[in-house]
Parts: C-alpha cells; sequence; structure tokens
C-alpha cells in the first residue's frame, strides 16, 4: 500500500504498455500477508483498468476512503455482510494507489502521506463503528474499553513502523523481519481479514464472542509485536 516505490516500467502486456502482472507491483517485504498473497492479485487487474482510463493515484485514494466510509456506516447501522463486503473492497483499492503512482511515475510524498492517513483513518473508523453497533446490542460488554485496547495496539505497532520510515528511509520489512506476526497482526490487511472473518462469524451465529475475543486477541497479539519489533530492528 501507498504512493511509495520504484516505477514498474514498460512491457508488451496490453495493458496500454505498462507491466501490471502480478507480483510485478507488490512490494514483497513489506506489503501484509494477506495483501500480498490476495488483495494485489486482485487490484493488478484494477490497477491496469485505472490507468488505461487516465484515473489519477489521487482519485484512487478518495475513491478507497469512500469505500471505507461505507464499510463503517453498514457495520454501524448492522448490516454486516455488506460492511464485510466494503472492507475487502477498501483492502482492494488500498493497493490500487500505489500501484498507480508507481506506474505512471507520479509517487510523491504528499500522495504518500494522505494514502497513509487514509488507512489509518479507515481501520479506526470500521472498528469504531462495529464497536458502536456491538454496543446497541450488547450494552453490558465494555465494548469502549476494547476499542481502546487495540487502536492503542494498532498505534504502537503502526508509529513503529513509520518512524522507521522516516529515520532509515525504507518501508519497514514485515515479511522478511517478523512473518510469525505478518500472518496474525502485524499489517492492516491481515488485521481487517480476521475481523471480516469474526464478523461473518458473528452475523451466522449471534454470538457477540467471536468478535469480543477477536478484538481483545488481537490487541494482546500487537503488544508482542511491537515488543519484538523493538528487539528486531537492531538487528536489521
Amino acid at each position: 500500500m501507498g504512493n511509495q516505490g520504484k516505477t514498474a516500467g514498460l512491457n508488451d502486456t496490453g495493458d496500454s504498455g505498462y507491466n501490471t502482472k502480478y507480483p510485478k507491483l507488490a512490494k514483497k517485504s513489506s506489503d501484509g500477508t494477506y495483501s500480498y498473497l490476495v488483495q494485489r492479485r486482485l487490484s493488478a487487474h484494477i490497477t491496469g483498468f485505472c490507468v488505461r482510463r487516465g484515473i489519477s493515484a489521487n482519485a484512487a485514494t478518495c475513491i478507497d476512503f469512500i469505500l471505507a466510509l461505507f464499510a463503517a456506516l453498514f457495520l454501524y447501522l448492522g448490516y454486516f455482510i455488506a460492511g464485510v463486503v466494503f472492507i475487502q473492497l477498501f483492502g482492494i483499492w488500498s493497493c490500487v494507489d500505489g500501484e498507480i503512482a508507481r506506474l505512471t511515475k507520479s509517487t510523491s510524498r504528499l500522495g504518500d502521506f494522505y494514502d497513509t492517513m487514509v488507512d489509518r483513518t479507515a481501520e479506526f473508523l470500521i472498528v469504531g463503528a462495529l464497536m458502536l453497533s456491538m454496543h446497541k446490542t450488547l450494552p453490558d460488554v465494555s465494548w469502549g474499553a476494547i476499542f481502546f485496547a487495540y487502536m492503542g495496539s494498532v498505534f504502537l505497532i503502526t508509529a513503529s513502523s513509520e518512524k522507521f520510515r522516516s529515520v532509515f528511509h525504507a518501508n519497514y520489512p514485515k515479511n522478511r523481519a517478523e512473518p510469525f506476526f505478518c500472518w496474525l497482526c502485524a499489517g492492516s490487511d491481515t488485521r481487517l481479514f480476521y475481523l471480516s472473518l469474526g464478523i461473518i462469524a458473528y452475523s451466522i451465529s449471534g454470538y457477540a464472542a467471536f468478535i469480543q475475543w477477536l478484538i481483545i486477541i488481537q490487541s494482546v497479539l500487537l503488544g508482542f509485536n511491537f515488543i519484538f519489533r523493538l528487539w528486531k530492528i537492531p538487528t536489521l
């Protein structure tokens, strides 16, 4: 994700001369596991379409944010399956803007900044909307405390990634440095994937414990991930 990286270059694929074949546009070292293995395969096709139609990276970022807003709205209103669909669409479009920027040589610091802000804001809105919806159904559960524990853990892990990038001028290599956590919690793509599974399980069974314990477990895993990262970074 993000409007950052080397230009992918040209070839004879037919996508207006641009190489959009997976995994050419992926960033193996810093992409989340779910993003690299699943979302990039789908986003590559959308990126090729956008480039052919002249849709800019900034426009793709705006579309990405709109999808996140719809995901949050549907979750808040209790339309959980629709919310999951828009969460997944948001995740795919989170890849598209950066891919467009790299293909068209239009990468910019400002575009990268807004792309990162959209990703962080989207996760805050999606999880917050879900917690508000759950509170309406089960007001006795401390959903607010669960939400702040989760977002606090997310803040620590994302702040460490961004600080690494500002200090070392490179994306933190999650897949190389912490492959175990990449499968569990290190990237927002993976966290939202598991959250989607929990929402589906809840919508089918009616058991709020699926969501409650999923968020709690993710918060704990993120805490361990942060501690591991502080230990690992000096060895990179």
